[in-house]
């Protein structure tokens, strides 16, 4: 998992935002990103702005699972997939 990502407390999360040169950029990654997480049946709370989105991942129990883990990971995938193709 990145180092970008930080986890929070009470209830536990981790957090994250992404920046954008353009518009387009990030409507792939957020495209990208809700593929990601209908493969995991995992969803994080996205919000996002014109070149900017931002990422809070809930976890479901009292500390970070696997589950967590693995969306950040594929979250921080997409965000390479899509970078490097702009």
């Amino acid at each position: 998992m990145n180092e970008r990502w930080k986890q929070k407390g009470r209830p536990v999360s981790l957090d994250t935002r992404f920046d954008f040169e353009d518009y387009d950029t990030l409507r792939l990654f957020l495209d990208d990103l809700a593929d990601v997480s209908e493969k995991l049946d995992h969803h994080a709370n996205i919000s996002f702005g014109r070149t900017h989105v931002s990422v809070i991942i809930y976890s479901s129990s009292e500390e970070l699972d696997d589950k967590d883990i693995a969306l950040a990971e594929g979250i921080d995938e997409s965000f390479q997939r899509v970078t490097a193709k702009s």
